[in-house]
């Protein structure tokens, strides 16, 4: 591969992180993504009831509490509802209790079913037509469904547009992410992820939420302020570099970097040796596909393991997320709690990452995950005997952030550790395995209302597996240059593996 000149690619950028113009269009893009993304959190909102009381005689009660027997039971025109913070889905088709509460979370396991799809099928058409296109398509059908959701007359075409958002929900995990890595340097990565993350995604979804109370309102708000994301990345990005030379297109490649260059204001790359026929009629003939994730044991290994942090990171994460509207306080300020928390928790990967070399991905994994063990386990046992809320409140907080904290180190890895011609599906089957595992969480959170330990029972018990095979069988990525090929991983199907000088990205 060609390498770059240093001292021209360094002009124009900023401090130790080499940040210009045009990485901060790429961070900006990526938290309207992530915003996106939140509309998986869109069900604590929409499956939001408040307490109630009955006023009828021999059923009235001076309370008002959440007991689904005390509901069924009282006259529907007795019954009287505490002021609702939200008017959710739940409340307009009368998913509150009784038969047919289980839609709601029917609604919610459908959206994840279809964040699953998506990652498949945008994964796959992404390594084939190029990371931009496909994420102009995900984006674009995932505004106008989100937008369409606020139309639904039923329960029933609720549910196909919540599967069809999640669905596009699924691409944009995927391309979108796998697009950005691609766009960035390395040392910008854990930058990327400190300052532009899910925790303000949550607390601007929180937000439009309290702002427009309805569910309704709040669809079509959420869509529209998605609407910049669009001309941005069709006028502005061009398509991943780095795909393009994977693919063989490298008079595409050089225009697509002078495009870079030119909006971040830095002299166009000068590349020291020119691609070779044999070299460009190599990159062109081979079609990638899932099986390639398992092409040899060194690459089936590292597959294995990244499915399965990510597997248990999801089951653990939406498990809590979908049990957090049970927890003591006011509705709109444990949501917005949980995201700035997150958000701000960040800032410490990010000091750790930049001026402490040794912290390395395995521990930004490990040592939170180990946190999350004791923290939920904590829980458990305070539950178990009856213990106060408010402990309960606290540790669920700083639970909720080491969790946080292990996705970060999913996405890291799950970047830093394909080979470029599968990193997109690499990503997709990571994020596929995660939506299996975000099926399972509406089901642990059900467990709650039979046994309420049970969620944090369960989330400790994950954590506890995935903590112990990180320690044997994650690998160590930090600071890989996604444009070098690692021999380790090759997908050669045996010991011969290429040898290629790198490139670094814009």
């Amino acid at each position: 591969m060609s390498q770059p000149v240093e001292d021209e690619r360094t002009s124009g950028r900023c401090g130790k992180l080499q940040i210009n113009r045009f990485h901060w269009i790429v961070f900006f893009t990526w938290q309207l993504s992530i915003y996106f993304a939140g509309q998986q959190l869109f069900n604590i909102f929409g499956n939001y009831s408040p307490k109630y009381r009955c006023r009828g005689e021999g059923n009235e009660t001076s309370e008002f509490v959440k007991n689904c027997a005390l509901l069924e039971a009282c006259p529907v025109d007795q019954r009287e509802f505490e002021e609702a913070a939200f008017y959710s889905t739940a409340l307009e088709f009368d998913m509150v209790c009784g038969k047919r509460a289980h839609y709601s979370s029917l609604i919610s396991s459908m959206q994840f079913f279809g964040v699953l799809i998506g990652t498949i099928f945008y994964g796959h058409l992404a390594d084939k037509f190029g990371r931009k296109p496909i994420s102009l398509l995900c984006l674009t059908l995932g505004i106008l469904f989100v937008m369409l959701t606020a139309v639904s007359p039923g329960w029933v075409i609720l549910m196909i547009l919540r599967f069809l958002v999640g669905s596009s929900i699924g691409g944009t995990v995927v391309v979108v992410y796998t697009y950005v890595m691609e766009l960035i340097l390395p040392q910008q990565r854990v930058f990327l992820r400190a300052f532009f993350n899910w925790g303000w995604g949550r607390v601007a979804l929180t937000l439009v939420c309290a702002l427009f109370p309805s569910w309704r309102i709040a669809s079509v708000v959420s869509g529209a302020l998605l609407l910049p994301i669009l001309p941005i990345i069709y006028f502005v990005f061009p398509e991943s570099p780095m795909w393009l030379e994977n693919k063989g297109r490298f008079d595409e490649m050089l225009r697509s970097e002078a495009k870079i260059a030119r909006i971040a204001g830095i002299p166009p790359l000068k590349h020291r040796k020119k691609h070779d026929a044999h070299r460009e009629s190599e990159a062109t003939g081979k079609t990638y596909g899932i099986w390639d994730l398992f092409a040899n044991r060194a690459i089936a290994q590292r597959t294995l393991i990244l499915c399965l942090i990510w597997f248990i990171a999801s089951v653990c994460s939406y498990t809590n997320d979908l049990n957090s509207s049970t927890l003591a306080g006011n509705f709109y300020v444990n949501q917005i709690l949980f995201g700035v928390m997150i958000a701000l928790s960040k800032l410490v990967i990010f000091v750790l990452d930049t001026y402490v070399p040794q912290f390395s991905r395995r521990l930004l994994h490990q040592i939170p995950q180990a946190f999350v063990v004791v923290c939920f386990a904590a829980i458990s046992v305070i539950l178990i005997f009856g213990g106060a809320t408010l402990p309960v409140l606290l540790l669920n907080l700083v639970g909720t952030i080491f969790i946080e904290y292990t996705w970060d180190a999913c996405y890291l890895s799950g970047a830093e550790g394909f080979p470029t011609e599968v990193r997109a599906i690499g990503v997709g089957t990571c994020s596929l395995t995660a939506r299996v595992g975000a099926l399972l969480a509406p089901q642990l959170a059900f467990l709650g209302t039979l046994w309420i330990p049970s969620p944090y029972v369960a989330v400790a018990l994950f954590s506890l597996i995935t903590l112990v095979l990180s320690c044997i069988f994650l690998p160590e990525t930090k600071g890989s240059d996604l444009a070098v090929r690692d021999n380790e991983i090759s997908l050669t199907h045996g010991h011969d593996n290429p040898k290629e000088e790198a490139v670094e990205m814009l």
